[in-house]
């Protein structure tokens, strides 16, 4: 436990760094070590960041000069309080957070509680899921049956997730909280665990069903009402809905009385349908059927404490939207086709326009049989032979050469982006999470499969004057968020997600294992970047932006992910959508690599 909390209170300290929170790097000093006027510190470091607007005395914190995502980061453990009464060692996360808090109002001041609470469940969740990592690995070893080389490419897809899931996120610091599972349920339901279970179901009054009912739209998995241990004859009037296990009679209730529904939500008495948590927790695989999954409302909330995982209507519209529209792209334009797959996600319902009810089937593309899909969350995570994935995969599919299966990587993932981005005006938050490798031993031997693109950024007008037969595809998304009248947000959401999170933090992880040097595989980067934009101009694309963005500004965009999923209310960032808060303050790492 004591690891966990050292763990988290580093990944926090950085993070409230990198995010400038309460204007900690603005507005503090950096002094050099050698003019630091506390005597006989614990930790020795270059340069010490001095904040004294915090409160009634000076927070000292150990910093390091840092080129990835923050100018500055956290050296090491403690920082140093000095006060009227001398100094203290900090090293522990709810101390230093009320430090953090202090001078605020009520109101902000208990976002900074809060989150200290969220740490807190990180650090216990942590511990638990290292124990089981540890446990699934031995046995593992022991057995010999390595789940990555079953003949069942689903079971090697859920390995791969379960991988996956014992990583954390890289750059949301606590994300290890799932906020609303108690230990008993992270067992029961959480991908690290990967334990089977089977799904609750609901009665639902039909003149309150919107979506097509769950005998067409689930493929054959919805059950008989008397299988749930319901009356037959109320098939005349209901609908069976899938619900989470953590989902209770007392939830439907209060839904109920809260919007006018008493008597038109019935929760069946029994349990149907084997599944299995995937890495995105609400999203389940039907055990039986390979290339299914069924995701599913729940009422907990992940990266930040204003995530709440439910599933709006109109995610389920527009998620259909978007894959229809990638579809037609993947087919006509050259650039992406052979190399872009996209999951189904037309098949949905939802109960009365509530977010707390309803469910997307996912159905996975044919012809994965031969095939391994990992997602790119689970690249840099260790496998129970003490490889990370990354390697396994280059041993398996690229004859042990790191450097093709890089090359395959970045033509692949910045290829198919900077092309729907710079031709179509399509910038998709594919984060690791929903971006898979479809790794095989044909030609391509490594192809990208996307799955929930509800979110995306569409510069509509682009897409309107240049492709009108494509923009019909969006005329009707119920989210208006989506549609952007500039080219900037799709910078934003580019640099962000695909550039950071897909490719640059796994450029980070490849060099700390020493195959090449950071600075070469940036160069590896930033040369493939420049070509694929020298390309795409030559094809008149309109490239200065993406240029200037990607290859020449001293600093990059960076997403305050800490900031606008926790410790600020959205009237105080101004954010639409709290996933997409962005401050301009990361080192340009490809312009380092010069």
């Amino acid at each position: 436990m004591k690891n966990q909390q050292a763990y988290i209170c580093r990944r926090v300290v950085d993070a409230l760094l990198r995010e400038d929170v309460r204007e900690t790097v603005s507005r503090g000093r950096i002094v050099p070590a050698a003019d630091m006027p506390l005597p006989d510190l614990p930790v020795q470091p270059g340069h010490w960041l001095a904040v004294d607007h915090l409160g009634d005395g000076c927070l000292w914190i150990p910093v390091r000069p840092c080129a990835f995502m923050q100018a500055w980061a956290l050296h090491d453990l403690p920082l140093i309080w000095q006060g009227g009464d001398g100094y203290r060692r900090l090293d522990d996360i709810v101390a230093i957070l009320a430090l953090f808090r202090q001078g605020l109002d009520q109101a902000s001041a208990t976002h900074f509680d809060d989150y200290a609470q969220e740490c807190l469940t990180a650090v216990e969740h942590g511990a638990l899921c290292a124990q089981e990592r540890q446990r699934y690995f031995t046995e593992a070893n022991h057995t010999r049956l390595y789940a990555g080389l079953s003949p069942r490419w689903q079971e090697r897809q859920l390995h791969y997730e379960r991988l996956a899931a014992f990583l954390d996120h890289p750059l949301y610091p606590t994300a290890r909280a799932k906020l609303g599972l108690s230990p008993d349920d992270l067992a029961a339901y959480s991908p690290e665990f990967q334990r089977p279970f089977k799904l609750r179901w609901l009665a639902v009054a039909k003149a309150i069903h919107f979506g097509p009912e769950a005998k067409a739209s689930l493929q054959g998995l919805c059950p008989n009402f008397e299988e749930v241990g319901l009356d037959a004859q109320l098939s005349s009037n209901y609908t069976l809905l899938p619900v989470h296990p953590l989902s209770a009679q007392q939830q439907f209730d209060d839904l109920a009385e809260a919007h006018g529904l008493q008597g038109k939500l019935l929760l069946a008495p029994k349990s149907y349908l084997d599944v299995l948590p995937t890495l995105s927790v609400r999203t389940l695989a039907v055990q039986s059927r390979p290339g299914l999954h069924i995701k599913l409302p729940m009422a907990i909330r992940t990266l930040g404490g204003k995530n709440i995982r439910t599933i709006k209507p109109s995610t389920i519209a527009d998620g259909h939207s978007m894959q229809s529209l990638l579809g037609r792209i993947a087919v006509q334009d050259a650039d992406i086709a052979g190399r872009l797959l996209l999951t189904d996600e037309s098949m949905g319902a939802h109960i009365n326009h509530l977010p707390e009810l309803g469910y997307i089937l996912r159905r996975y593309p044919s012809g994965l049989e031969q095939a391994t899909v990992v997602p790119v969350a689970g690249l840099l995570a260790e496998t129970p032979q003490g490889r990370l994935v990354a390697e396994e995969m280059v041993q398996r599919f690229f004859a042990g050469r790191l450097e093709d299966f890089l090359d395959a990587y970045l033509e692949t993932t910045l290829r198919t982006h900077l092309v729907l981005w710079l031709r179509y005006g399509i910038a998709l938050e594919s984060n690791q999470q929903n971006s898979m490798l479809v790794l095989g031993t044909k030609a391509p031997s490594l192809r990208l499969l996307l799955k929930d693109n509800d979110a995306p950024r569409i510069h509509g007008a682009r897409l309107a004057a240049r492709w009108p037969t494509l923009a019909a595809f969006v005329d009707g998304l119920q989210d208006r968020r989506i549609i952007v009248d500039d080219e900037l947000p799709l910078a934003q959401m580019f640099t962000t997600i695909t550039l950071q999170l897909n490719v640059a933090v796994l450029i980070e992880g490849l060099a700390d294992i020493g195959h090449l040097s950071r600075r070469q595989l940036y160069g590896c980067v930033r040369d493939k970047i420049a070509a694929l934009l020298t390309e795409l101009a030559r094809c008149g694309e309109n490239t200065d932006l993406a240029r200037r963005a990607l290859l020449e500004d001293d600093r990059q965009y960076v997403k305050y992910l800490l900031t606008a999923a926790s410790l600020k209310p959205k009237t105080a960032t101004g954010a639409a959508d709290v996933n997409k808060f962005y401050g301009k303050s990361g080192p340009n790492f490809l312009k380092e690599s010069l």
